[in-house]
């Protein structure tokens, strides 16, 4: 019989106007451990006041996946910055972030782009996390 393999990776790659945290694998119950751990790499770690964390490399995320995303989500905001997520063409973990209303949270967006089209680029370096969920309210309604 062949074993699963369970994986959760994070890659951090730093932008002009952001830092994207690149989540692929499981991001579950059975990577919860692994997965705590390189978020608390990633927030100690990140520079940038806009943090994007791109989900799109999912294969699977499930309730506690979730639980930890908004845990991550209040900790880089109560270090003063701003997060949104993005789902690029992963329909599937699109509808499970919309099921769990994360969209009431903050926003979540299929590309950077659509990110960046919300301001300027340098009012990322002052703008809250409030007025950003706004002006993409705004933008998707």
């Amino acid at each position: 019989m062949k074993q699963h393999r369970l994986s959760f990776e994070l890659e951090m790659v730093v932008e002009r106007a952001y830092e994207c945290i690149k989540l692929t694998g499981r991001l579950a119950y059975d990577t919860q451990l692994a997965a705590e751990q390189k978020l608390a790499t990633a927030v100690a770690a990140v520079k940038r006041r806009l943090v994007v964390v791109d989900v799109s490399g999912l294969r699977f995320l499930d309730s506690t996946g979730l639980a930890l995303l908004v845990r991550f989500f209040k900790q880089i905001v109560s270090e003063s910055r701003v997060m949104a997520i993005v789902v690029r063409d992963n329909a599937a973990i699109e509808k499970i972030l919309l099921m769990a209303k994360l969209d009431r949270l903050l926003p979540i967006v299929g590309d950077e782009q659509q990110l960046l089209s919300l301001a300027p680029p340098s009012s990322f370096d002052h703008i809250s996390q409030e007025a950003l969920y706004s002006a993409w309210r705004q933008r998707s309604s």
